[in-house]
């Protein structure tokens, strides 16, 4: 079973994805966090946005390794652990400028595809999971949530990483993100038709775990001996 799970920026569908594998013992795996790892690396060597021929030859010579440990991400840029580095202000700010690049984001479907040949079952979060990487994915979610909502918690993580940032700085970022996302020519954000909508802006990653699991059962992708199975306690 694929589970497919897209949404805007700071929505919190990287948390929900997560614990989502981990409750139902799937593999989990972040488009985002690949492109990140990319920046990373592309901030480390000081090419710009607009020198493609660098940055062309930057994929094509970079090896990443990507690990799920059960908690968080693990990501090895060419034997580098980057994954301190992944959320910074620097590289949420860089990271849309080079992930709307066709052969940036051929580098990266490429290993999005890969996983499904190693994994029966697997939840992927991303921007365009649903609508390109797996277009018949069994379950297409779309998470969404209120821009000052969104911006409170990146702030709230930004302070952890030590960042010096306002929260007026934040929320204007992610609305210049959620733009850029959306307008971009390559794989846009987009909601599928057939995709669930779940808005976190004032429900739990709790709460948003059972409405899955409602879901699944009403589309008959499981029954409700599956969640038993594994221990999981839903409504009656």
């Amino acid at each position: 079973m694929i589970i497919a799970i897209d949404g805007t920026s700071g929505s919190g569908k990287s948390s929900l994805a997560k614990e989502l594998a981990k409750q139902l013992n799937f593999g989990y795996f972040s488009a985002g966090a690949l492109y990140r790892a990319i920046t990373v690396k592309v901030l480390n060597l000081n090419i710009k946005e607009n020198e493609d021929d660098k940055l062309e030859y930057l994929v094509h010579n970079t090896k990443i390794v990507y690990k799920f440990d059960g908690e968080q991400n693990i990501m090895y840029v060419d034997g580098m652990n980057v994954s301190d580095k992944l959320n910074t202000e620097e590289v949420s700010n860089f990271v849309s400028k080079i992930s709307c690049k066709e052969y940036i984001r051929e580098f990266v479907r490429s290993l999005q595809r890969e996983t499904k040949e190693h994994n029966e079952n697997i939840v992927m979060e991303g921007r365009d999971i649903g609508s390109v990487i797996f277009p018949d994915a069994d379950l297409k979610i779309f998470v969404d949530c209120k821009v000052e909502t969104r911006a409170k918690r990146r702030f709230s993580d930004y302070e952890k990483l030590g960042e010096n940032v306002t929260l007026e700085h934040v929320i204007a970022d992610l609305k210049d993100r959620d733009y850029r996302d959306m307008h971009r020519q390559i794989s846009p954000l987009v909601m599928c038709e057939n995709a669930f909508l779940i808005d976190t802006s004032n429900t739990s990653i709790e709460e948003c775990l059972k409405l899955i699991y409602n879901e699944m059962i009403r589309r008959e992708l499981v029954t409700r001996e599956f969640f038993k199975e594994r221990n999981i306690e839903l409504d009656n």
